[in-house]
């Protein structure tokens, strides 16, 4: 399909590129009626502002009937949108113009949610087992967010069924630039979106033998980690390896964890304490610090809200980086469609900041140190990863880049203030990589 898309004349590379970057595409595998086995292309959304392309599935609902009704709501909406933008974009407005203003964007804002209802009860959906669901009953009791039923996943397994055809296999890439929130890469696998085609899929699938949904970065970790670095009455400093929690997640899986280890085996009196001070991701290894008591717990987060900790990591990331050092600022906000990926906001973004200098360059990839001044989720990996950033993804970063044995980021050091003694300490977890 690659190669197909590559070389389509009808295909422009302007489809692919420009402000709102690239494309989700997907292929699935099928067995057709007679037993012969080939495939379906299908695209996320629209391409080149079509619905129906050749060669490609169509949407997963009445076309006819979802065209007649955008056309007829989302004129007015586009009215609306206008008359916002002016007002909005005047220097003073009167106090009618700011009663106009605020009508408008109720209108526009229920207008706008009675249309997706309509456009929702277009959609057909069915699974393996020949049951059919509206798409609004996948979501209750909320609206399905705005594109649900779009992705390319579903629309090939709905076209798979129509066709009486049975699914084999599904894979879904993206194609062209980054989008521009950043996280996605060209030519680069990725799962199915957590926001909308979590609560699709499952429905979808129902009635194939499917592989079950791997628990992505937990790893066997051996009873004697975590490796205590430093303990006295108040904390306990550790080394987190990669692939252990650092808190407990959700569900009986994800117990196991940095806090729940340390909990067994300090045995305090209170069976809650310690409790980590800060986190690192699953996939990141290094320095973590536990508080055993709560004025120690609230003597450290008041540091580290204050930013007076200095954390230095390490990272190998893919490419060779220009320049020597710099600081990376870019605004990050959670990917309310894929959580828990966090991409680049500038409008509603939380300011982010990260230092970084070269430590060393390899044909093919460059040693960082790492010195975050915020602490945003996953800041370093978006920081390296995105345009804005270094463009540059750490070594085995499947949610930013490219997977691979492990995520080659490390948090070498970390130095605060003891939380009772007011003494500074510093302590190190030397790189595994």
């Amino acid at each position: 399909m690659q190669a197909f898309l590559g070389a389509a004349p009808s295909l422009r590379p302007d489809m692919f590129e420009g402000a709102l970057g690239g494309k989700m595409m997907g292929v699935l595998v099928v067995r057709a009626k007679d037993g012969r086995v080939g495939y379906l292309r299908g695209f996320a959304g629209m391409l080149g502002e079509r619905r129906l392309v050749p060669g490609f599935v169509p949407p997963a609902y009445d076309v006819a009937r979802f065209e007649g009704l955008w056309a007829e709501g989302g004129a007015a909406i586009t009215r609306l949108d206008r008359e916002i933008v002016g007002l909005r974009a005047a220097p003073s407005l009167s106090t009618a113009d700011q009663a106009r203003l605020e009508a408008a964007v109720l209108a526009q804002r229920e207008l706008s949610r009675s249309l997706h209802a309509r456009l929702h009860e277009t959609y057909q959906l069915t699974n393996a087992l020949g049951l059919g669901s509206p798409i609004r009953a996948l979501f209750e009791p909320r609206m399905p967010p705005g594109g649900s039923g779009d992705c390319a996943a579903p629309k090939l397994l709905a076209r798979a069924y129509a066709l009486g055809a049975w699914p084999l296999a599904v894979a879904e890439f993206w194609w062209g630039g980054p989008p521009l929130g950043g996280g996605r890469r060209h030519g680069v696998y990725y799962p199915a979106c957590r926001g909308r085609c979590a609560k699709i899929l499952p429905f979808m699938l129902e009635g194939l033998e499917c592989e079950p949904a791997p628990d992505v970065g937990l790893l066997p970790i051996g009873e004697q980690a975590p490796k205590v670095l430093h303990e006295d009455g108040s904390i306990v400093v550790v080394e987190k390896p990669c692939g252990l929690l650092s808190v407990p997640g959700r569900g009986p899986q994800r117990r196991d964890s940095v806090e729940h280890r340390l909990q067994r085996r300090l045995a305090l009196a209170d069976p809650t304490w310690p409790r980590m001070a800060h986190r690192l991701d699953l996939a990141t290894s290094g320095v973590l610090i536990a508080a055993k008591t709560k004025p120690a717990y609230v003597a450290l987060q008041r540091q580290f809200t204050a930013r007076t900790i200095d954390k230095r990591y390490v990272a190998i990331v893919r490419g060779r980086v220009q320049g020597e050092s710099g600081v990376i600022e870019l605004a990050l906000a959670r990917d309310l469609d894929d959580r828990p990926r966090q991409i680049h906001d500038p409008i509603d973004g939380k300011a982010s900041v990260t230092h970084w200098r070269v430590l060393s360059r390899g044909a093919e990839t460059t040693r960082l140190a790492l010195e975050p001044k915020t602490g945003r989720t996953h800041q370093l990996r978006v920081h390296l990863a995105h345009p804005k950033g270094l463009d540059a993804p750490i070594v085995g970063d499947a949610l930013y880049g490219y997977g691979g044995r492990r995520l080659l980021l490390h948090a070498e050091s970390i130095t605060f203030l003891h939380p009772d003694t007011g003494e500074p300490m510093q302590l190190r977890s030397p790189c595994p990589f």
